[in-house]
């Protein structure tokens, strides 16, 4: 792994030379010890063009070399990827190794979207290991520990016969890629994870890991999971699992079924306009006239709240490499459709505004909180939705319980941003307005005062918590969808209002994601999504606008589209075929 400049230079010579160089000068040193600079990237390609060339007569079918969290990799090229898929392969390339070895082993959890975890007892350790070697001999597989503090380096498995691995536990996985490119789709955070339980030579009256007593022959846990500390030799027989289509040998739990597990169905509603449309754009500018441009506040209908730069595309296919377990796709619109759009998918239903709105509000309407107020009336929507602004992306794999808990009750993120003392005013950006209004409301009906924004994720959201929100505020919800700009007097339903309510209404709970925040014409925009780019770490990431002019538009859509498309390389099932 290449080591960083803060591993290399101790900070605070950093900022010695930082004060002591001129500013072209120290961008060269930081270049460099960044390993940014042309030369240094021409030299890490030529090491991936001579490791794919050696590696090339040693497996079977195409492969490459690429580069992925400061290590290479040998990968395979796919056309397609989703994180479901790869978890599947993963776990099924580890299984088949092991039964075709005649290895025993158990499943010990298989998490939807999540690593499937296989125990082996401690003294089947060489054999697993040679059984995976012999398995990777012509198809290259990794390994990488799982330690408590922190993966270390990947191993590349079918080596020559050496020192067997002593740790408790590693993922095994594939690495792939799309054509052409450098950087993988993947690696060890989509392995098949196999751990090594120990077996009890003695009976131990009182185990003090797991609190009962344990006969000889029992397998015990090195590591904590969702079922159980030990297998007890007394139980029997193991169960069986259906696991990725397959029945495999699994603890012998009552049911694979956890209490925790989200298995209800959960739905993604989108929002989306196209701001170049002519006759939209018609549309605007005649209700624009009719509202009065004086009454509305600048950010109220400002260019870039339309703008489109192709990112619903992209946010498409992070939903398909990162959320599969996404039932049905609803997209809103004002009568649009974009040209790529497969609308035959079984998988995608486009409403239009006049289908989700009915008899309420007012049309044509240009006020996302207006039409955010009415997402609950989306027909065959299911009870539990995510809704997602087209500038919000899934940037590794995400599970279902990031949203939601397994009893149906909703997660919140709440931001350090605070709403502010006074009262509304013209003057509020609507989503300060928003908030205000929101918690007035809240105080009239709990008694109990909000002070936070939310950050820029998706929301989850629960259809009855807002048809119940409706019914208790109908004057509220009336004024919000009939204004056809964001207005001061209006909700912001689904970002806020319903995360606050659910909470004190006993339906949501605060959750911790992991997430980014750009704001695209920001200078250092650039440099933060290079290191997204190169890390994955991330469960959502935005990439929002605020009309700022710190970057040049065409700038902005270029670095925009570039780093897109490195990130979602490949088109997903809601695209065209030709598209």
């Amino acid at each position: 792994m290449s080591p960083s400049l803060n591993t290399i230079v101790p900070l605070h010579v950093q900022q010695r030379v930082y004060r002591a160089l001129p500013a072209p000068a120290w961008r060269v040193v930081r270049d460099v010890g960044r390993g940014s600079t042309s030369l240094q990237a021409a030299a890490r390609d030529l090491r991936l063009e001579r490791m794919r060339r050696a590696a090339a007569d040693r497996v079977e079918g195409p492969v490459t070399a690429v580069r992925y969290r400061g290590e290479r990799f040998l990968a395979r090229p796919v056309d397609t990827f989703s994180a479901s898929a790869v978890l599947a392969a993963n776990a099924a390339f580890v299984a088949d190794a092991l039964d075709g070895a005649g290895i025993r082993y158990l499943v010990v959890d298989a998490p939807v979207n999540g690593r499937r975890v296989l125990a082996v007892a401690e003294h089947d350790r060489a054999a697993a290991w040679a059984a995976l070697d012999a398995a990777a001999r012509r198809d290259p597989a990794y390994r990488q520990q799982v330690h408590p503090r922190g993966n270390e380096r990947s191993r590349r498995l079918s080596r020559p016969a050496g020192r067997v691995p002593a740790g408790d536990a590693y993922t095994v996985f594939r690495v792939l890629a799309a054509p052409g490119a450098a950087e993988a789709l993947c690696g060890p955070e989509l392995g098949c994870v196999l751990e090594f339980w120990r077996v009890l030579a003695e009976d131990q009256p009182d185990d003090h890991t797991t609190g009962e007593p344990l006969a000889a022959g029992s397998w015990v846990a090195p590591r904590r999971n969702p079922w159980v500390d030990a297998l007890p030799s007394t139980i029997g027989e193991p169960a069986r699992w259906d696991v990725d289509g397959v029945s495999r040998p699994a603890l012998p739990v009552l049911t694979p079924r956890h209490a925790y597990d989200v298995d209800f169905p959960v739905d993604v509603v989108y929002t989306w306009v196209d701001g170049s449309d002519p006759a939209w754009r018609e549309r605007k500018a005649a209700v624009h006239s009719a509202v009065g441009l004086g009454e509305l506040n600048e950010f109220a209908s400002n260019e870039s709240r339309f703008l489109s730069r192709d990112e619903l595309r992209y946010s498409l296919r992070s939903l398909d490499m990162y959320a599969g377990w996404v039932r049905h796709v609803y997209l809103v619109t004002d009568d649009q459709v974009p040209p790529w759009l497969d609308t035959d998918n079984p998988r995608l239903t486009v409403v239009s505004h006049r289908e989700l709105f009915g008899d309420r509000g007012r049309l044509p309407t240009f006020n996302s909180h207006a039409i955010e107020s009415q997402l609950h009336h989306v027909e065959g929507l299911s009870d539990h939705f995510l809704y997602l602004n087209d500038d919000f992306f899934f940037g590794r794999p995400v599970r279902p319980r990031l949203f939601f808990e397994g009893n149906g009750i909703a997660h919140f993120f709440p931001s350090t941003a605070k709403l502010g003392l006074g009262p509304t005013g013209a003057f509020d950006r609507p989503v300060m307005s928003g908030g205000k209004n929101n918690r007035e409301l809240l105080f009239k009906a709990f008694d109990r005062t909000v002070t936070n924004k939310f950050k820029h994720a998706p929301n989850a959201l629960l259809k009855d918590v807002l048809a119940e929100m409706e019914e208790r505020f109908p004057e509220q919800f009336a004024e919000t969808a009939g204004h056809q700009f964001r207005h001061p007097g209006d909700l912001s339903v689904v970002s806020a209002f319903h995360h606050h309510y659910a909470y004190l209404a006993g339906r949501a709970v605060e959750g911790r994601i992991r997430y980014l925040y750009a704001d695209i014409a920001a200078p250092e925009t650039a440099r933060r999504l290079e290191r997204l780019l190169e890390r994955r770490d991330v469960d959502t990431f935005c990439l929002n606008d605020h009309d700022t002019s710190g970057v040049d538009p065409l700038e902005q859509q270029h670095m925009l589209h570039g780093f897109l498309s490195r990130y979602f390389p490949l088109r997903s099932s809601f695209e065209k075929s030709e598209s």
